[in-house]
């Protein structure tokens, strides 16, 4: 699996993700639920998206993942990043100086492999991740995306100290905030207004440390030329409400600010809505109440 990375990382930019688009095409258009719930799942989000708008959101799903080869496997950063030095880190910078630390958002939206070893470049980031539940894929996936000032902690217990020391210690850590957790770590929230069951973790980490919450993505740019970063302070860089599930909120609106930026580049396909074993899906009642209690 190394070697085929290695392999596939040799190919310039726009190759893969031309190759990724037409696999994400394909794998949209067999028969089975990840086609359907990338179709339902952006109509809920935006109704009046065109048959077009949904291809290029499959396409974008391929892209998503042959570009993991292109990052993981190469040493130095070859594509061309806009608005990074200029805008995105410069911003980071000033909120990460008030000494508590900052976590950063990266949707499943753009390229997000792109984000944490761009910002590595200049001072430490650790990034959490879902580990498989083989040992020899977490080890290899572990292996292939840590770098010099970028340390991967999986989403364990052990990960979550990881999180906290490095905060602790005035760094920055990245979360994926859509990412559904497991039953009892999570809240519902409003998501494009449907219930999605949101991680608790940016909340938590947020009330142990201080430390202030944005979110950003590079948005892809057409036929390889590279990434622009976009960046949203939440509250701007003061705390989240009190409540876990108005957090979860305002953490999900901020989320679909950026979504509105570049709709066909949000991984729709993901299963966002899925309600996690042993919770309860919410009713409409209660999640229209977590709505309007922080509008």
């Amino acid at each position: 699996m190394t070697f085929l990375f290695w392999l596939l990382s040799r190919l310039p930019l726009r190759v893969l993700q031309a190759m990724g688009g037409a696999l994400g095409l394909l794998a949209a258009r067999l028969p089975g639920r990840y086609g359907r719930r990338l179709r339902e799942n952006f109509l809920l989000a935006f109704p009046d998206a065109t048959e077009s708008m949904i291809a290029e959101a499959a396409r974008s799903g391929g892209r998503m993942i042959l570009e993991m080869p292109y990052f993981w496997s190469r040493k130095q950063i070859g594509a061309r990043l806009y608005g990074f030095d200029d805008y995105l880190w410069p911003e980071l910078e000033k909120l990460q100086s008030r000494g508590h630390g900052i976590i950063i958002l990266t949707p499943h939206l753009g390229c997000f492999e792109v984000l944490p070893q761009s910002h590595a470049l200049l001072r430490p980031v650790t990034a959490l991740f879902k580990p498989p539940h083989q040992p020899w894929l977490r080890d290899w996936i572990e292996r292939m995306r840590t770098r010099p000032n970028m340390a991967m902690a999986p989403a364990t217990p052990r990960g979550v100290r990881m999180l906290v020391k490095a905060l602790k210690r005035g760094q920055a850590v990245g979360i994926l905030p859509d990412q559904v957790p497991s039953g009892g770590e999570g809240n519902w929230a409003p998501f494009f207004g449907q219930p999605a069951y949101t991680m608790a973790l940016v909340h938590r980490l947020q009330q142990l440390t201080n430390a202030p919450v944005v979110a950003i993505f590079g948005e892809r740019l057409p036929r390889g030329a590279g990434y622009r970063g976009h960046l949203r302070v939440i509250n701007d860089g003061g705390m989240l409400p009190e409540d876990p599930a108005e957090a979860a909120a305002v953490i999900n609106r901020t989320v679909e600010e950026l979504v509105a930026i570049a709709p066909t580049q949000y991984l729709w396909g993901y299963n966002r809505y899925k309600t996690p074993s042993g919770v309860q899906h919410p009713t409409r009642d209660t999640l229209a109440a977590t709505e309007t209690s922080h509008s």
